[in-house]
This record gives C-alpha cells, structure tokens and sequence, in this order.
C-alpha cells in the first residue's frame, strides 16, 4: 500500500504542485477580481417587514459566494457586473439554489465608505422541505423530490466600507435584497416575494 502511494505521488501530486508552484511564480502577486462571500437571513415577506424592517424572524440562513466585474475604473463612480450563486434553507417550505446576475452601480461617499444599489435576474430551482404526495389509482405515493425550476428577479440596496491599509484590502458590506421567486404556486401564489439581509466580504482572489 505504502509503494502504491509513493507511486501515485510521484507520477502524478508532485508534477501537479511543480506546476502549481511555477504558476504562483509566474502570476501577478496581486489579485484584483473579488471572490464576494456573503451570509444572509431569507424571510418571505415584502419590503419593510420585521425588525426595523429589514431583518425577519425566524431566522432561515443562505449563503452566497460570486465575484464582480468592472465596467470602468474610476475610483468614486463604478458601474459593474456580478455573477453570484446563492444557497437558502426556508424550514417547512423549501431549500432553494439560485445562479443569477445584477447590473449595479456604486458611489464611494467618504474614505472607503460607498453606498451602491443593484438590479438582477437569474435562475432558482426550489427544492420543497416537506413530503409531496400524488394520488394514483386510489393510493397516495410520495413524489420524488427532484425540485422544481423557477426564475428570479431581484434588486438590492447596499453599503460598504473599504479598508484604507494595503494592496487590494477588503470590502466588507452589508446589502438588502428583495427577489420575487416566480411561478411560485400559478393557483394562487404565482409570485413568491422574498427579502434578505446579506452580511459579507469581497476579497481581492482572482487574477485577470
């Protein structure tokens, strides 16, 4: 067992790290394309529901990661591209998977401190958190739960604080984001209103 593990190294994890060590070498030691990662609470309610209107209780989690691009560089007024895919558990309705996109904007008002707001569309497929049953031939059998497609229309308010110190710091944020999930239930919910309360950072990660 011992030799076929020093074999597996040798012919195929030490060639794999020279070459990633060659390419760290090689590549730029600053990376200026966030990877943007954000925990968030989801509540089904529209705008300016629960604590001072913007945090809904029960708690029910998401997570969030993506990265950004830039339409320009100016350093007070930036115009960019996100590209997100997200994560929900909503107990006794669904757990949801979302992969959309938003065109935004964002004004630096004071010392690294930039409010920012964002429109999006993109594609959520919803898993039910409970059992779904068919009737057929007199029986009920239980579904299998391969979720169900949806899409996503979204838009977000956001504020962020730069740090002032290093080479490409940190961005760290807090957003505000409501999505209709559509069609919800076509009898008599077809559009499903969502808000979430994002609390995140985006770190220089990638190289372009």
């Amino acid at each position: 067992m011992k030799k076929q593990l020093l074999n597996i190294y040798f012919l195929f994890v030490a060639p794999c790290l020279g070459l990633f060590v060659l390419h760290a070498q090689t590549v730029s030691p600053a990376p200026t394309q966030p990877l943007i990662v954000s925990v968030f609470n989801l509540g089904t309610q529209l705008p300016g529901s629960g604590v001072i209107g913007v945090f809904t209780t029960p708690v029910h989690p998401g997570l969030s990661a993506g990265t950004e691009f830039r339409y320009n560089q100016h350093p007070f007024n930036q115009w960019f591209q996100t590209a997100k895919l997200g994560v929900s558990y909503h107990q006794y309705v669904q757990t949801a998977v979302q992969l959309y996109s938003e065109a935004g904007y964002r004004r630096v008002i004071w010392r690294g401190a930039a409010a920012e707001m964002r429109l999006g569309a993109g594609y959520l497929h919803a898993f039910s958190n409970t059992e779904v049953f068919n009737l057929k031939d007199g029986l009920y059998q239980k579904k299998t739960n391969l979720g169900r497609p949806q899409f996503m229309a979204s838009g977000a308010l956001g504020l962020s604080y730069l740090l002032p110190k290093g080479q490409n710091p940190p961005r760290f944020f807090l957003d505000y984001q409501f999505f209709l999930q559509m069609p919800f239930v076509k009898s008599y919910v077809p559009l499903l209103p969502n808000t979430a309360l994002h609390v995140g950072v985006a770190i220089p990660f990638f190289h372009i």
